[in-house]
């Protein structure tokens, strides 16, 4: 035996609260409380934890049905810690050379908590600045942008929901609104549908309200979708999806 004890090889952490290694116990030291506390919450809902940003990419080809042509679409989104997200989209016409593309850069809060295979999901506000042009020649105009979105479920899980966002666009030069827009669609899923398909089917209203019009234009599209491929109606055009 060496004769030196446990406690001076390892000694004891000095408690906060009384200042002494050797307290009442454990439901005394600030120390022990704050590491059980914070051992508790779980990290991964937890956003001072993260401190990587998270990437995801989509790729997908777009078929007009009217025009024959065949697009390439692209969506990157960056997302970083405290809620900070960058998002990216661009569409490549392989017929016409045509490059048009859009981006933003927001952060924003969420008004409730998240329920996991809820379907619903709180209402989401952001704020921040984007920039857009339907084509390369055109010159982007930055644009300051308020925006919002809400999930509601109407039936029990995410397989029927009503989802609705919002957005408007602000000129930081002239200050004045350029943009008011929104979009409201219901979605219902069939997982199983056929032996290896799932099916959705959404409908929905694309909302345009520009300044100086005493009412909104409204838009009805829609989309059939199984798994990777999609028929879709928007904007009066029909065209087919697949996902890459």
């Amino acid at each position: 035996s060496t004769g030196v004890t446990m406690h001076e090889v390892y000694p004891a952490p000095v408690c906060l609260e009384c200042r002494k290694r050797d307290h009442d116990g454990p439901d005394r030291c600030v120390v022990s409380v704050a590491t059980r506390f914070f051992s508790s919450v779980d990290k991964r809902d937890c956003r001072l934890h993260s401190t990587s940003v998270a990437a995801a990419m989509e790729t997908s080809l777009h078929y007009g049905l009217a025009d024959k042509h065949l697009a390439i679409k692209l969506r990157e989104t960056l997302t970083a810690p405290l809620g900070a997200q960058l998002k990216g989209g661009a569409l490549l016409n392989s017929v016409t050379g045509q490059f048009g593309y859009t981006g933003c850069l927001r952060a924003g809060f969420k008004v409730g908590r998240d329920i996991k295979d809820a379907g619903s999901s709180p209402l989401l506000i952001k704020a921040g600045a984007c920039v857009s042009a339907e084509d390369t020649k055109a010159v982007p105009q930055p644009q300051l942008q308020l925006f919002a979105k809400k999930t509601i479920s109407l039936l029990e899980g995410p397989r029927t929901i009503v989802s609705a966002k919002a957005w408007g666009n602000v000129d930081p030069q002239t200050t004045k609104v350029t943009a008011r827009k929104a979009v409201v669609k219901l979605s219902h899923k069939w997982l199983g549908f056929s032996q290896r398909q799932d099916l959705k089917l959404t409908a929905g209203l694309d909302v345009d309200w520009p300044m100086g019009l005493a009412e909104p234009k409204l838009v009805p599209f829609g989309q059939v979708r199984e798994n990777n491929w999609a028929v879709n109606y928007r904007q009066n055009k029909w065209f087919v999806t697949y996902d890459l």
